[in-house]
């Protein structure tokens, strides 16, 4: 008895740290979605340095 006890904590602990892992994921994808919206819709000046970054990496890859 006490051994399905284990198993079943055991289990749930890690469906535990996987919808955790799930969620941070979520929300690093909704915040690089966000932050390209508003690139899109105002262009910040703040944010033209990074996107030249970007696109200087492009030009040396591809």
């Amino acid at each position: 008895m006490e051994r399905d006890s284990r198993n079943k904590s055991f289990f749930i602990w890690i469906e535990e740290i996987c919808e955790e892992i799930e969620v941070q994921f979520y929300g690093i994808i909704c915040a690089i979605f966000f932050f390209v919206i508003i690139y899109f819709i105002f262009q910040p000046l703040w944010m033209k340095p990074v996107i030249d970054l970007f696109l200087k990496i492009k030009l040396l890859v591809g």
